[in-house]
């Protein structure tokens, strides 16, 4: 099967897909003046925290407050979208549909007209929420990190925002997976999740390349059914925890290069709602691509022809960025596994 199998309405939508997905950032959330402040601002908080105390620490920091909020408070977030609730919508409008594999059945136009029409507007407005426990604090932190404060407090209030806003985007890819077809209460399932949420979150041209790339070989594995059932599943497990602290951290260091403690909370709101609606915009693409590739037997490759060769500076608080692979990351925790089970042969 090919390309030429789709019918006129999917071939548009693999085209608008791959155009979503190699799209400038968008900027129109965030004013000229606004990006240029946040420019200006960027450097400045980078230098301040790095003579505050404790600012060698910050990874640790901001590891501590990811810890346990995968279960918590990501994993509800994202399966928030309740599948019992998502088969009823569906069983309403087709009668043959009872399970994820039903709503895979049928066609794409089908699955797009279940996506909220409105719901890239619910996600800016829920973006909002995100940054409520940074707001307590943050005019205080903007008064005082040059008064005393130590780098955890600056750090604890970004993190925590991180967490939040992370929560907001678990939410945004339950949403979109679910009205797909497909369960992210499966650990497989939660693993691509965290490949769509390190697309989301990737702010260059560049890192997006590279986050598209890891879904892809992702995607790729994730056919080859025979090979993938015989993982293990704490294997996965594990992946999707360290994937969730490596995106933690990563967006945790971006808000601080953004100084988000700084600007102001109705910017960081913005901040944050735009990020979750660009997650949006990403996923419901992904989820249109890897489906289109399963049904018509298309190489996941394909996603990356339209790649850009260049990576452009979009603004002062672009840096090139590495993305979360998330194929890596589980490449290292079956290598842990293997190694594990080397050595319990050998004490045998």
């Amino acid at each position: 099967m090919s390309f030429e199998a789709m019918t006129p309405y999917e071939q548009r939508a693999w085209q608008q897909s791959i155009g979503v997905l190699y799209a400038p950032s968008r900027r129109k959330l965030i004013p000229k003046k606004a990006r240029d402040r946040i420019s200006s601002l960027g450097s400045a908080v980078v230098d301040r925290l790095s003579d505050l105390p404790g600012a060698d620490q910050v990874k640790e920091i901001a590891e501590k407050a990811f810890d346990g909020t995968l279960a918590l408070t990501f994993q509800p977030a994202m399966r928030s979208a309740r599948p019992d609730s998502i088969l009823k919508r569906y069983a309403e409008r087709h009668q043959e549909v009872c399970t994820f594999g039903d709503i895979r059945k049928l066609s794409l136009e089908a699955r797009d007209a279940m996506i909220p029409p409105k719901f890239g507007y619910t996600a800016a407005s829920a973006g909002q929420g995100a940054v409520t426990a940074l707001a307590v604090t943050g005019a205080e932190v903007a008064t005082t990190v040059s008064g005393g404060t130590t780098a955890a407090v600056v750090v604890g209030a970004v993190a925590a925002d991180s967490v939040a806003s992370m929560a907001m985007m678990g939410r945004t890819i339950g949403v979109v997976a679910t009205r797909y077809g497909y369960d992210v209460r499966l650990p497989d399932e939660e693993l691509f999740a965290m490949g769509v949420l390190s697309l989301g979150v990737a702010a260059s041209l560049g890192s997006k390349t590279q986050a598209l790339a890891a879904l892809s070989r992702l995607t790729q594995q994730m056919m080859r059914q025979a090979t993938w059932r015989q993982l293990n599943e704490h294997v996965l497990v594990r992946a999707v925890a360290k994937a969730y602290q490596m995106l933690g951290l990563r967006l945790t260091q971006r808000k601080l290069a953004q100084a988000v403690p700084f600007v102001g909370v109705a910017l960081n709101a913005t901040l944050s709602a735009q990020l979750t609606e660009q997650t949006f915009r990403r996923a419901q693409a992904v989820y249109r691509l890897r489906w289109l590739s399963e049904t018509y037997g298309i190489d996941p490759k394909e996603w990356m022809d339209g790649a850009p060769s260049a990576d452009p500076v979009t603004d002062g608080t672009q840096e090139r960025e590495e993305a979360v692979d998330v194929v890596e990351v589980l490449e290292d925790e079956l290598a842990e596994e293997r190694e594990l089970e080397d050595d319990s042969a050998l004490a045998q």
